[in-house]
């Protein structure tokens, strides 16, 4: 793993664990093992380095969740197939899902990362806006109808990550998924 990475990681690490206003520079090139004056070779400042951070796992999240689509098949089985990515991925990813969910809405996020993920949302927004065309889902703004998608699953990782529910399970997970479907559905 080269440096950068090496820092990316830890920094994960360290803020799920303390949190962004906790993280200093020194910290985390201590627990990265490296010196401070390397964390700032490849980030000036610590605003940057939780903005690249976060540009880096809200595409990972977004390209595992599309991973689901296909062009041509019905809209039900692409968006239970693509719910379902984003359900293992934060399973089997938590760290991302606490990190994601901390600082998608923080202050600390720049105008321009924000506007970055908004695009990289676009896909998901233009199958949204198809199926709502060919009246498959409800007749509501496509980010209310993400927002019933992801909501349910939102709540539901932290109940898992609390230990309140095992989304391990296929019928927990099959509920929840269903519930998102029936949520934005026709």
């Amino acid at each position: 793993m080269n440096k950068k990475e090496l820092i990316l990681k830890t920094t994960l690490k360290l803020v799920n664990q303390y949190g962004f206003y906790h993280l200093n520079m020194k910290q985390l090139a201590a627990a990265a093992g490296i010196s401070a004056g390397t964390t700032y070779l490849y980030f000036d400042s610590k605003e940057k380095l939780i903005n690249e951070l976060y540009k880096k796992k809200f595409l990972e999240f977004n390209t595992n969740v599309l991973k689901g689509y296909e062009k041509g098949r019905s809209f039900k089985s692409n968006y239970f197939d693509m719910m379902n990515n984003a359900v293992d991925y934060y399973i089997e990813n938590p760290e991302c899902f606490s990190f994601i969910e901390q600082y998608t809405y923080s202050p600390f996020i720049f105008k321009e990362t924000q506007e970055e993920n908004m695009a990289i949302l676009e896909p998901l927004q233009k199958i949204i806006k198809e199926a709502k065309k060919e009246k498959k889902v409800k007749n509501l703004p496509e980010t209310l109808l993400i927002a019933l998608s992801y909501g349910p699953i939102v709540s539901m990782m932290k109940l898992f990550i609390a230990g309140k529910t095992d989304l391990k399970k296929k019928a927990t997970k099959e509920q929840l998924l269903e519930a998102c479907w029936q949520a934005v559905s026709i």
